[in-house]
């Protein structure tokens, strides 16, 4: 005699339900742990940049080098020779009678190698800066990049403050998502699974 076995009843509504919502817990999860990882990966790439590479980041208060960037946004810097300075750069230095740093792109450079003097354009200026901007010291920064919308938080920020502020921005932002992401795969599904009939 053959053995009698009952076909299983197909999965209920709330059954597909659960699978689903589990399916999409599990989905965010593994977003929030890549963006964990991302943001953790930026911070310590852009502090450990700034030690071995030398690279400053500056604020942009002004819209004088519109389109290539404008008020908001972040200056990324390295610092070069000055004996390397050639028209077309973007460099940041402070004018003759100004007191604040200007990143302007240098149009003329003249006089000795090891102390140029430069004439500058805002790009987004009608004319050309009034100075003839001598250089005395040895190296000065250029501007290599620019990242929008973060410039106005590091305004009173300066040096090791930068710095700081990125990593504890990247570690913040890592360990909320980590949580997040934690807290999601742990969190047990509150309603009961119910079979079909």
């Amino acid at each position: 005699m053959q053995p009698q076995v009952q076909p299983s009843a197909p999965p209920g509504p709330r059954t597909e339900r659960t699978r689903a919502r589990r399916a999409r817990r599990r989905v965010l999860h593994g977003f929030g742990v890549a963006a964990a990882g991302v943001a953790l990966a930026v911070s310590t790439a852009v502090t450990i940049s700034v030690f071995t590479l030398h690279l400053g980041i500056r604020p942009v208060l002004t819209g004088s080098m519109r389109p290539d960037y404008g008020p908001g946004a972040v200056l990324v810097t390295r610092q070069v020779p000055v004996t390397t300075l050639r028209p077309g750069m973007i460099v940041l230095f402070v004018p003759p009678g100004e007191h604040a740093e200007f990143a302007h792109r240098i149009t003329s450079v003249t006089g000795p190698a090891d102390a140029p003097v430069i004439t500058t354009k805002g790009d987004a200026n009608k004319v050309a800066d009034p100075w003839h901007a001598k250089l005395t010291s040895p190296d000065v920064s250029e501007v290599i990049g620019s990242v929008p919308g973060l410039g106005r938080p590091l305004v009173d920020l300066r040096g090791a403050g930068q710095i700081v502020a990125a990593l504890a921005g990247g570690l913040i932002a890592a360990w909320a998502a980590t949580r997040w992401a934690l807290k999601s795969s742990r969190t047990p599904d509150r309603r009961a699974t119910v079979g079909g009939a």
